[in-house]
């Protein structure tokens, strides 16, 4: 026995504020002859030592108490205590300290735990042979009145090397180390005789006889037992394997019944052989199952918010992934949820990756069963949840792109039953407006739902081509509405003789740009520069999602229209006839020139001189770009007027061997003119932004057919230039199926030049197939010759309050939340639609007491329903508490935060009155 530390334990007794009189016992006489050696300490007068054995209890009361009031006591003793009825000393040692000098009273003094811990200390006596576990302990162990359970849990972290001693931290490390060893496992050529990482943990707990400790926690904390038969013919240990099973089959189970599963469904009734609690042998005896633990378990509850936040947990994500698919492999998780039939099933399951692949081939499979409200309210739930934020273990997929494909397919559904009729319009104005306010939505989805649908064929996954969900939007999409547009558009076109006069009435034409867009901000107002962005092919429905996502910002409002584009629909053309110029001329000779008032417009130096006419300039994109702000702010000094010439979607459309990417092109080009603005209004000082285009385009995924090419076998005599879409020259031959007409009528263009006709082919025909194909333009298809026109104002602080969009605003439907099961699906309504005045919304939402400790999950929601019909914005979220130990008389908060902000949207008064326990409640 170290005797300096006996010595320093008694010192530190007796500098307590109540020291002065400290106990010893020592039944097994060790001390007897060390006692009266000790150099003692204390806060007063003088320390004396009383062997109390020798002496009468009633005089060392009287010396203790009357005689030396001012000196302290170690009263030494080899014999217990007589009962209190016959000890003189008892009210001295109700307020004494006591000390004992075996090992468990000494790691007991060390560790400031009272003496009643002693059998427990005695219990883990080997984990004290160490001081670094022992100085590991102190750092982990609650201050004070620690509780068995809490050095119990201590004495796990601190074996683990924790920092946190609870039972979360502890199963979490272990979890971690287990799907490492299925890393391992599946890693591994050849069987090892080495234990698993998550084998050695355990053996460690062992060593320290901490294993059995462990397992009551999983027991009291999570239910898990492992019950024996008496007669020992089938017997079995806990592992942490099958309790990993029975936690991710509970959290599955729990998530079927909040998918409106009920407990007579097949598919549940596959899970119940591993939930947690598992009762017991007596309990089943007694009439209890499984089925009896529902909803309102509060272990379930533990269960269901330990995954939820493993699932969640930055720190331990992959390793819950590599566990759940494991598990899904092994336990064929796939079987199971085949079983489900129904998506609404499904919606709430996020356990398993397979539930993700069923969710979608249900809803791709009955898609015409939802509206677009419901269809969109399940897809904005499942784009928040696990398996659309990681990586399949597969690489064969991204349900984020399943999802968004199967939503588009709906929204092109939807618009065709809309015009369940047929394209009908009485005019080339009419069918022209409505392209502008309605159609274009059609391309819009085509292209999203291409996208995203080559985005999973591009990752190995034929999911939507099973469906045949790939082949029924292209045979919509182009044997429908392209087909039924091209005839309507040609019948317009023929019988409101457009092409003799091209104009159609109130839509400006894209050759009086400069004067009917860039001028009229002068004349306006008091702007001293005006920054015009043309973006090659960016059509008018690619342009309206940028219109989009500005107004999306608070310091930019946008307006979109169109302009009437000339024809043929070409750059060439089309960028001669937004520079600003008195007459265009065209100039045939080996190919077609054009020039703006004498001055040619072909290319970035030539429209450089045109606009310095006008004290403007033209740059490229890029060099916009990479300017510094002292840079950008030099160039740009002097000008009245900035062209910026963005190329990205022609560039990679217009290629054969690029062309099947036009629509990644689009995305990529929508930030980038995102990017550019930003740029003008940030770095160079610019408040008012034009963003336009020279046309527009016809694109369609599937291969061409040769019905998509318009006969043309001889280039006519006078063609100059002749292209997929179209022909340029003089005194061009005229047939029925195609168009002639002249660019003088087409592009405004002035008799001072050559006298250019063109023909195109009728709809959406090419002359020919050389070169890319699928990408076309130069037509007269409302795709090519709308062109978009965005009108962007950088808004001073007073006016972005005023004219910003706002957020929807969002509100529980039920007055007096009420949670009265452990389990609750709440209802919120969103009180705005998504619009010209209202943004989305996306908020987090949760329990927490008034102290602000979370209490529950945390719920992620997105309001972002376009309806008007309130019954139609309605989202619910299902918040699980943590634990049952609620006080029904307190008020606890209901948080809804608002994660795009980062901060507090609403807070709302709950209570918490469960009124029905967990069924095994008096088992445990």
């Amino acid at each position: 026995m170290n005797i300096e530390k006996i010595k320093q334990a008694l010192n530190k007794k007796f500098k307590q504020e109540n020291g002065r009189i400290v106990f010893w016992l020592d039944v097994d006489n060790e001390f007897n002859d060390l006692v009266d050696t000790l150099e003692l300490e204390s806060n007063y007068d003088d320390t004396q030592t009383i062997h109390i054995d020798a002496l009468s209890h009633f005089e060392v009361k009287y010396r203790i108490e009357l005689l030396e009031p001012n000196t302290a006591f170690l009263l030494y003793s080899n014999k217990k205590p007589s009962e209190p009825t016959r000890d003189w000393l008892y009210d001295i040692r109700l307020y004494a300290e006591e000390f004992f000098a075996d090992r468990s009273s000494m790691i007991l003094n060390e560790i400031g735990m009272k003496m009643e811990f002693r059998s427990v200390i005695a219990k883990y006596k080997n984990f004290f042979n160490s001081d670094q576990r022992t100085a590991r302990l102190l750092k982990v162990l609650p201050p004070n009145s620690a509780t068995e359970q809490q050095l119990e849990l201590a004495l796990i972290a601190a074996t683990l090397k924790l920092d946190t001693a609870t039972f979360t931290s502890i199963l979490q490390t272990l979890l971690s180390k287990l799907s490492d060893d299925f890393d391992s496992d599946s890693d591994s050529d050849s069987d090892s005789d080495s234990d698993s990482d998550s084998e050695e943990i355990l053996a460690e707990l062992d060593k320290y006889n901490l294993t059995s400790a462990f397992w009551s926690f999983a027991n009291s904390e999570m239910g898990y037992i492992v019950e024996s038969k008496e007669d020992d013919e089938v017997k079995r240990s806990p592992t942490l394997q099958d309790f990993t099973v029975k936690l991710l089959f509970t959290e599955c189970y729990q998530s079927l019944l909040n998918s409106n599963c009920t407990n007579d469904d097949e598919v549940v009734s596959r899970f119940k052989a591993h939930l947690l609690p598992i009762p017991t042998l007596e309990q089943i005896e007694a009439g209890y199952s499984a089925d009896r633990i529902g909803l309102n378990s509060p272990r379930r509850a533990q269960v269901v918010s330990f995954i939820s936040q493993l699932r969640e947990s930055r720190s331990y994500q992959d390793q819950y992934n590599k566990l759940a698919h494991r598990i899904e492999t092994d336990y064929e998780i796939a079987s199971k949820l085949k079983l489900v039939e129904r998506a609404d099933k499904l919606t709430q399951v996020e356990t398993f990756e397979f539930a993700d692949k069923q969710l979608s081939v249900l809803l791709a499979k009955n898609i015409d069963t939802y509206d677009q409200e419901e269809l969109n309210a399940i897809v904005a739930h499942r784009l928040e949840t696990h398996w659309c934020h990681v990586k399949p273990e597969s690489a064969d997929t991204s349900y984020t792109s399943v999802y968004e494909a199967i939503k588009t397919a709906k929204q092109l559904f939807t618009l065709k039953a809309k015009y369940i009729d047929g394209l009908n319009f009485d005019s080339a104005k009419s069918l022209y407006r409505a392209y502008e306010s309605d159609l274009y939505q059609f391309d819009s989805a085509y292209r999203s739902f291409t996208e995203h649908a080559n985005y999973v064929a591009h990752h190995g996954s034929d999911i939507l081509k099973k469906l045949k969900l790939v082949d029924t939007i292209e045979d919509l999409y182009v044997n429908w509405y392209l087909h039924d547009l091209a005839i309507e558009w040609g019948k317009h076109v023929d019988n409101d003789q457009l092409l003799e006069k091209w104009n159609i009435p109130g839509v400006l034409r894209q050759s009086d740009f400069y004067k009917n867009e860039v001028e009229r901000i002068f004349q306006t107002s008091q702007v001293k520069r005006v920054f015009v962005i043309i973006s090659d092919a960016l059509r008018y429905e690619v342009a309206h999602e940028v219109h989009e996502q500005v107004n999306k910002q608070p310091r930019s409002k946008s307006t979109i229209t169109s302009q009437l584009g000339v024809v043929p629909s070409y750059t060439q053309l089309g960028m001669a006839s937004l520079l600003p110029h008195k007459e265009l001329t065209a100039h045939l000779g080996n190919d077609v020139k054009y020039k703006a008032d004498g001055l040619s417009t072909h290319g970035l130096e030539n429209r450089n001189a045109v606009l310095g006419k006008y004290q403007g300039m033209a740059v490229k994109s890029s060099d916009v770009l990479n300017w510094t702000n002292e840079e950008g702010r030099k160039a740009v000094a002097d000008a009245r007027v900035v062209y910026i010439y963005h190329d990205h979607i022609d560039a990679i459309g217009d290629k054969s061997a690029t062309e099947n990417s036009t629509f990644e092109a689009c995305s990529d080009a929508i930030e980038q003119v995102k990017l550019l603005i930003d740029r003008i209004i940030n770095k160079l000082n610019g408040n008012r932004i034009l963003v336009t285009a020279d046309h527009g385009f016809l694109f369609k995924s599937s291969e061409l057919q040769e019905s998509d090419k318009t006969p043309l076998s001889v280039k006519p005599v006078g063609t100059v230039e002749a292209k997929k879409r179209y022909l340029i020259g003089q005194q061009l031959p005229e047939e029925s199926f195609y168009w002639r007409g002249s660019l003088a009528t087409t592009a405004n263009l002035s008799s001072n030049g050559d006298d250019a006709e063109f023909i195109i082919p009728r709809g959406t025909n090419r002359f020919n197939f050389v070169g890319g194909a699928k990408f076309i333009h130069g037509g007269i298809m409302p795709q090519e010759i709308c062109v978009p026109v965005l009108r962007i104002e950088h808004l001073k602080t007073t006016k972005q309050k005023s004219t910003a969009k706002q957020k929807v605003g969002v509100v529980p439907l039920t007055n007096g939340l009420r949670m009265v099961t452990i389990s609750e699906k709440i209802p919120f309504l969103q009180t705005n639609a998504i619009g010209d005045d209202y943004k989305e919304r996306q908020l987090g939402i949760w329990i927490e007491d008034q102290e602000g400790n979370l209490l529950s999950n945390k719920a992620p929601v997105l309001f972002n329903s376009t309806s008007t019909n309130s019954d139609d914005r309605t989202r619910s979220v299902i918040l699980t508490l943590n634990g049952a130990s609620f006080d029904r008389t307190a008020t606890y908060k209901m948080i809804m935060w608002d994660t795009e902000q980062d901060d507090l949207y609403a807070t709302h008064s709950v209570t918490i009155d469960l009124a029905i326990q967990d069924d095994f409640d008096d088992f445990f």
